[in-house]
């Protein structure tokens, strides 16, 4: 089976796969001179990691470090399933049946349709939503509008009457108000106050995080992803494949949270005789409040994920 990445957090990959094969390859060697040659060497200890390379020897003697993540990803997840490390997960998986195996294996195997979330596209939009009505407003109605603006510069080129152009002027200025109106009557204006207010807590709560959604039988399975490894940009990524993906996806990574059905709520401490225990109770309001922002659902799942792709 072929993988199409989407995703590939290479430094965790990296991290975890020389522990795995005690010593991976990380890269191929590109010595361009003036001939060429094909090579397979090992570096390491024997059977720590294999090396798969193309030495390209050119005049300009320039060397080139490319790593084989692609590969190494591969190497490192078919590993991991023959050894019955991975949790094997598709969209008919029960939540308990997950938790009970989740117990002894810690790296899982998501394969189901996708939903992004991406919090630094809702805050701009949240931040610019009145400006965005406006112009809809107006492309929507540009027809209604151009027409209205003829018919007032006709009927101003043809009267003498300095009152009656004044009048004719004040009208030009009203179509703007009616732009307005016309918005705010399709639901396209808020209060800017209140989306200023929006926008600063989701700022607070959710920063810029980009994160994926995959739906299961009687739970959902959740990620934040790097946007620094995605192999092209988020804008790119959602025209491909829609922000509800109409096919499957794979994922995979560590389960970090699982157990739980709601945190527990951390009390406040009584009597503060220090610093340290005052700070102790800041932070227990912080944790409270970003519970409410990022706690975990009671059917949620949520993972550490290394990779994402779709499988040809």
């Amino acid at each position: 089976m072929i993988k199409n990445f989407i995703y590939l957090d290479e430094e965790k990959m990296y991290s975890l796969s020389s522990q795995v094969f005690e010593g991976v390859t990380e890269y191929v060697l590109n010595e361009k001179s003036s001939e060429s040659e094909n090579a397979e060497s090992q570096k390491g200890p024997v059977g720590s990691g294999r090396i798969l390379g193309d030495i390209l020897r050119q005049a300009d003697k320039k060397t080139e470090k490319k790593f084989l993540s692609d590969f190494s990803y591969t190497l490192f997840e078919k590993k991991l399933l023959d050894d019955n490390k991975v949790i094997e997960v598709g969209e008919d998986f029960l939540i308990e049946e997950l938790r009970d195996k989740a117990e002894s294996i810690s790296f899982i195997k998501v394969t189901a349709k996708a939903v992004f979330n991406d919090m630094k596209l809702i805050k701009e939009t949240l931040k610019n939503f009145n400006n965005f009505g406006l112009a809809l407003t107006h492309v929507t109605n540009v027809n209604v509008i151009n027409e209205a603006r003829e018919r007032l510069e006709k009927a101003k080129s043809i009267t003498k009457d300095r009152n009656q152009q004044s009048k004719l002027t004040s009208q030009d200025k009203s179509i703007i108000k009616i732009i307005e109106k016309l918005a705010n009557e399709h639901g396209l204006q808020q209060d800017q106050k209140f989306l200023d207010n929006l926008v600063s807590l989701f700022d607070y709560g959710f920063q810029d995080q980009l994160e994926i959604q995959m739906q299961l039988t009687d739970s959902i399975v959740s990620a934040n992803l790097k946007r620094n490894f995605l192999r092209e940009s988020e804008e790119l990524m959602i025209k491909k494949y829609s922000r509800q993906t109409e096919c499957n996806f794979v994922m995979f990574g560590i389960i970090t949270q699982y157990k739980r059905d709601k945190l527990n709520e951390i009390k406040e401490l009584s009597g503060i005789p220090s610093i340290k225990e005052a700070l102790m109770n800041m932070m227990a309001h912080l944790t409270n409040i970003e519970e409410g922002f990022i706690g975990r659902l009671s059917n949620e799942v949520i993972i550490d994920p290394i990779a994402l792709y779709t499988e040809l």
